[in-house]
């Protein structure tokens, strides 16, 4: 999936007698995350572990929950997030590549985020605050807890060459909101406040998941083409970012006995391609019109290429 800002045009519409022209284009493109982890067009699953402690539990499957959401939200329909639930087994180590591997198979998923079981710490109270519109009287007061918890997320991604293990922590502040009529003494505030932790795990996932969202950059990237109405037309199409429909029209400019021609559709097919996230595609259009008459403009393609293979 990509998005494209505003198109700049550094080629003036002008009649050439020979050689082609270039028409710029400057478009924002998606990157791999901070963290390096490229979910792009990868089936991802997000497991918790569910342990004896249901209050930990209950905030790891809130956390996986608003972990997967966000990733959803920023990758769209070309990555598929699943959620999975697994028991916490006593002496395991999930931060052992075999066993993401194991989990990685069972899920039939290309790409694995294990959330470890939560460590608490101890849970204060504030003092109840008026509510300035509460629906009941149990209501009416508001009180806030803060207890402090240590985190661990394991990441294994079965299609990076890198084949290892990747392992995230630290150590972040729940603070659950307690509703009461403000008259609850310390034992049961503080029972209300472990009793509403677990909502708080999908905030605490939606920011884990920052991390792991795609960094966009602008980039610029040129068309060639020459006078002509088909190369106007696959031009405007390009303008129009309708990349398949100006592929369509480079494709029939390939009949020409003209081998700088054919050099340049094949060229501008292979923007295409890698436009469109088909990169190993890409590498073959351009092999293409290297043979045919190399651009002074192909290595520069050629390494952006690379870059994503």
């Amino acid at each position: 999936m990509k998005r494209f800002l505003a198109l700049c045009l550094t080629a003036l519409w002008i009649a050439v007698s020979c050689g082609p022209s270039k028409h710029a284009v400057h478009v924002e493109m998606r990157h791999p995350s901070k963290t390096g982890v490229d979910l792009v067009g990868k089936n991802v699953a997000v497991v918790y572990l569910e342990g004896d402690n249901a209050v930990s539990s209950e905030f790891g499957e809130s956390m996986a929950d608003g972990f997967a959401y966000s990733l959803e939200q920023d990758y769209g329909p070309s990555t598929q997030v699943g959620i999975y639930r697994m028991r916490s087994l006593a002496g395991a180590d999930y931060s052992r590549k075999d066993s993401l591997v194991n989990i990685l198979m069972d899920t039939g998923s290309d790409i694995v985020f294990l959330f470890d079981t939560l460590k608490f710490g101890t849970m204060t109270v504030g003092g109840p605050s008026r509510v300035s519109y509460p629906s009941s009287l149990d209501s009416s007061y508001v009180s806030n807890g803060n207890i402090p918890y240590t985190m661990k997320l394991y990441c294994y991604d079965g299609m990076n060459k890198e084949d290892r293990v990747q392992a995230y922590g630290g150590t972040a502040m729940a603070r659950p909101e307690i509703y009461s009529n403000g008259k609850d003494d310390s034992t049961i505030a503080t029972a209300k406040a472990w009793n509403s932790l677990g909502v708080e795990g999908w905030d605490a996932g939606v920011l884990i998941a920052d991390s792991f969202k795609s960094q966009w950059k602008h980039e610029q990237y040129s068309i060639v083409y020459y006078e002509g109405e088909k190369w106007y037309d696959a031009l405007a199409k390009a303008e129009q970012y309708d990349w398949k429909g100006a592929m369509d029209i480079w494709m029939q400019l390939l009949s020409t006995n003209d081998l700088m021609k054919r050099a340049c559709a094949e060229y501008n097919i292979s923007v295409a391609c890698y436009m469109l996230g088909d990169y190993h595609l890409a590498m073959e259009w351009l092999d293409l019109s290297d043979k045919e008459n190399k651009l002074p403009i192909s290595d520069a393609l050629r390494k952006r290429i690379d870059a994503r293979k």
